[in-house]
């Protein structure tokens, strides 16, 4: 049986040790998420639940090049506390935490990492921090969300609201019904976006997704220019650029 563990802690410290030896791993996928609540019908682990899986088969189409870490499952969630079961850490600590998960792939010899997201309230705290990173990391670190590489023209055709991600609406509804159907209860549905999510879009959703992650590490190991800054895609086939000082 072939060997297609991507997982830093599936592997052991001798078959990492040799891997990196070889000079076999060239880059690493830290992801970034959240606990929180999703509204009445999904269940809290949706975020880590998806960039996990964006982030594994991302690696498994470069294998045996790309490794990932250990998801960060609590990001940035105090807009939600008032909902309760959301966790959440500070900016500060947040982005500080991911600092130093990167810090110890540096340590290891990794020199291309993509730092990817699955919850929208880590953006800005992460865009006002990356290039500051970058330089006391001195490696090709890059931060990006999973849905960056959307194609405008998939979204706006395949969202009726025409807004992605959004929150616990139609295209995070749709794409669970594909990955954890168990994990939407329909019967608490009460959202109006949501009602329209699909298992048939999100199956249109998530591969293009992972071709477009993983398309962004080839691009990194092999040292050239990667153009996908940060979006959402908004009602009206709107396309917003998010930067650090964004509102």
């Amino acid at each position: 049986m072939s060997d297609t563990r991507v997982f830093v802690g599936d592997l052991t410290r001798k078959e990492f040790r040799e891997r990196m030896n070889a000079g076999t791993i060239k880059a690493a996928i830290v992801p970034a998420a959240a606990t929180e609540q999703h509204n009445e019908h999904l269940e809290m682990i949706h975020d880590t639940l998806h960039v996990t899986y964006m982030a594994e088969q991302a690696a498994k189409v470069l294998h045996p090049q790309v490794v990932v870490a250990s998801p960060i499952a609590i990001g940035v969630s105090e807009h939600w506390m008032e909902h309760v079961g959301t966790l959440t850490v500070r900016p500060e600590v947040f982005c500080e935490y991911v600092f130093d998960v990167c810090h110890s792939l540096k340590r290891a010899g990794i020199e291309n990492i993509l730092i990817l997201n699955g919850h929208g309230g880590n953006v800005k705290p992460l865009m006002r921090r990356i290039g500051e990173y970058r330089d006391k990391l001195k490696v090709n670190l890059r931060f990006q969300s999973y849905w960056d590489v959307y194609d405008p023209t998939l979204v706006f055709d395949l969202m009726e609201h025409n807004r992605l991600p959004g929150h616990a609406c139609e295209f995070e509804t749709s794409t669970m019904l594909v990955l954890a159907p168990e994990r939407v209860h329909k019967e608490d549905l009460d959202h109006e976006s949501a009602a329209l999510g699909t298992k048939q879009k999100g199956e249109q959703l998530l591969q293009p997704a992972v071709d477009g992650v993983s398309e962004i590490l080839r691009k990194m190991i092999a040292g050239e220019d990667v153009d996908a800054p940060p979006v959402t895609f908004r009602e009206g086939g709107r396309i917003h650029m998010i930067t650090g000082d964004s509102v």
